[in-house]
């Protein structure tokens, strides 16, 4: 995959950063009249094989070759019976199952992201994605990449008195609205922006309640950080249920996984067929990391990465609210050059995540 190229930005962040969004709360989500056979049907072949690959369907290897071989499309799948699944070579079980896959996905509307908040789907994604455990502590740990910042470094130092300036005229945290928390988390993510943007000279991005839609799920991501392709999802979690937040992230990872996959040609599909994201889960105060991989999903759920955000803090002991925030920050920049140069050198991408995961975890 060739790097795309800018001008070097050495800049930190803005004077004035504007709060997120102070209207989060305002933001209706739409509902979707869409089902699954309607992603489905503008699959090209081998995009087609693959979802089917993912799916519990028991199919043998020599029927993903019919597929070739007929050139099956989404959309003629869609339209396929299961007395033509069996012309074309197919025994009655798999055509049967087939064909009963293809109602339900017919049928099967597309949800939206806010949707998914009961431990029981959290459960059912967690063994989807192999997890051996039904808590988010039972995900396989990884270790994520620290990049050393400099105490004097300009983004950092602004980052830090924003936030002083901010949890000093706010009441309190501990029953902070959302979009209270998202001034804090805000100013943690431009920091990190501006300081790997300077870091890498490329170009990035972060874009804000953006729309986006994979295979099985819709919505606004409350914020995803953007180079030349999708880097870092981050979503808003509530902070006496930070496992609903894991839910919706790795929903909004699946789904921007998908949209990645399809921007790619086939020449780089199958190339390179390994890919990963990252994702965040905040309150402002505790902060989760995530990887999205073509093998699964990784996190950080058995370590605590928190910014002590008490005007206790702020009063008796300002040191460790400023190692919060640079610690926090380390860890983003860390994972936006590692993703960044994974798109330098595609070939990477499969050992850099294996490099990170914790294989024996002592709980």
């Amino acid at each position: 995959m060739s790097s795309y190229t800018s001008s070097p930005i050495s800049s930190p962040i803005s004077s004035s950063i504007s709060s997120p969004i102070s209207t989060f709360s305002t933001i209706t989500e739409e509902r979707s009249t869409r089902t699954m056979a309607d992603n489905i049907r503008k699959y090209k072949t081998e995009e087609l094989i693959d979802y089917l690959q993912r799916q519990d369907l028991d199919l043998k290897e020599s029927y993903f070759k019919i597929f070739r071989q007929k050139e099956i499309s989404g959309f003629d799948f869609l339209e396929t019976t299961k007395e033509e699944f069996c012309n074309y070579g197919l025994k009655a079980g798999p055509a049967k199952r087939l064909t009963e896959f293809i109602n339900n996905l017919k049928k099967q509307k597309i949800r939206n992201f806010s949707s998914y908040k009961t431990l029981k789907e959290l459960k059912d994604i967690l063994h989807k994605y192999k997890v051996n455990g039904e808590d988010i502590t039972c995900i396989k740990q990884f270790n994520p990449v620290f990049e050393e910042i400099n105490d004097d470094d300009k983004a950092l130092e602004q980052c830090i008195n924003e936030i002083i300036l901010r949890l000093t005229n706010i009441k309190s945290m501990t029953d902070a609205n959302e979009a209270t928390r998202c001034e804090f988390i805000s100013s943690i993510l431009h920091a990190s922006i501006a300081i790997s943007q300077r870091l890498t000279n490329k170009e990035i991005n972060i874009e804000l309640q953006r729309n986006i839609s994979g295979e099985e799920a819709f919505g606004r991501v409350n914020y995803i950080i953007t180079g030349m392709e999708d880097l870092l999802c981050i979503t808003e979690g509530k902070p006496r249920n930070i496992k609903i937040g894991y839910l919706q992230n790795i929903k909004q990872l699946e789904s921007l996984f998908h949209m990645n996959k399809w921007k790619r040609t086939a020449d780089e599909i199958f190339k390179d067929d390994y890919n990963y994201l990252y994702g965040i889960v905040s309150t402002g105060i505790d902060w989760h990391f995530i990887i999205f991989a073509s093998e699964g999903i990784f996190c950080t759920s058995n370590s605590e990465y928190q910014i002590n955000l008490t005007k206790i803090t702020l009063k008796k002991n300002c040191d460790i609210l400023k190692k919060d925030i640079k610690q926090i920050i380390s860890i983003i920049v860390g994972l936006l050059k590692d993703k960044i140069s994974t798109c330098d050198e595609p070939g990477s991408k499969k050992l850099r995540v294996q490099e990170k995961i914790i294989k024996k975890i002592t709980r």
